[in-house]
């Protein structure tokens, strides 16, 4: 039986949260985990971002954005003291197993697949894998979707339910991988519990930690033939994109977070 992992993030190391679940992968899978594949992030040319913000307008927003202070997202240094603590180089886990490609879509990565022929392909973090990649696993591809699925799919999915007030929506899914986004069977689903005073940044280690949990335990499943997964029902939920989430939306995220601390208090 093997596993191969591909994973992401904003660096050919990745980030804390994808170092974060190779390292438990390693740990508790060893040998069968014959590669992890990391890919190039991309990077657009000055003419192609020029082009891409001329096209979708909304000029107030990217100048809110710019004068912002905080980044898009849970701050990294945050996610690297919750999720990484004891680590003192950067570098992703797996040595010699380890291969870092151009994209996860390409050719290069079809052979690595044709060559380890894994029966599961876990993914996490990535940009969209195409068919001609997460078909190539010989049991199951599984991703690792940081929101509770049907309800909230797409970008910034542990950001959304604080923004709606809804705090029992805080969670983290494993689905199938297929190619709509975050529309697979869902294997396995785990809730966040917001306590008095969390981040946005502690939200989302809490996810990482507990999706890395049951992503473990769906491979397990997986492996051993006794994985089931549940259809969703996309009507049921919503889908977000980068673009959704504005700097009004994250004052509002912040304010959500205090009232509800003073109402837990």
């Amino acid at each position: 039986m093997s596993i191969v992992i591909l994973v992401g993030g904003s660096t050919a190391d990745g980030n804390a949260e994808h170092r974060y679940l190779v390292d438990a992968f390693l740990q508790h899978f060893g040998d069968q985990i014959t590669r992890i594949v990391t890919a190039e992030p991309v990077r657009r040319s000055f003419g192609t971002r020029l082009k891409r913000m001329l096209k979708r307008g909304d000029f107030a927003e990217r100048f809110a954005r710019w004068r912002y202070p905080g980044g898009y997202g849970p701050d990294p240094d945050d996610l690297l003291r919750l999720l990484r603590p004891a680590e003192k180089d950067t570098l992703m886990p797996g040595g010699t197993r380890r291969a870092h490609l151009s994209s996860h879509n390409g050719e290069a990565c079809e052979a690595i697949l044709d060559e380890d022929k894994p029966d599961v392909i876990v993914v996490y973090g990535t940009t969209i894998i195409r068919s001609n990649i997460f078909s190539r696993a010989r049991t199951i591809t599984l991703n690792m979707h940081t929101g509770l699925s049907p309800w909230y799919r797409g970008d910034s999915t542990l950001f959304w339910p604080v923004y709606y007030n809804e705090p029992d929506k805080l969670g983290v899914t494993v689905h199938e991988l297929v190619e709509s986004i975050d529309g697979g069977a869902i294997a396995a689903t785990a809730r966040v519990s917001y306590e008095p005073g969390d981040t946005e940044a502690e939200l989302f280690a809490k996810g990482v930690r507990a999706g890395t949990q049951i992503y473990i335990d769906s491979v397990e499943a997986a492996l051993a033939g006794t994985l089931s997964c549940t259809p969703q029902d996309h009507s049921a939920g919503r889908e977000f994109r980068w673009k959704d989430r504005t700097v009004a939306a994250e004052h509002l995220v912040k304010q959500h977070l205090k009232e509800w601390q003073e109402r837990a208090l």
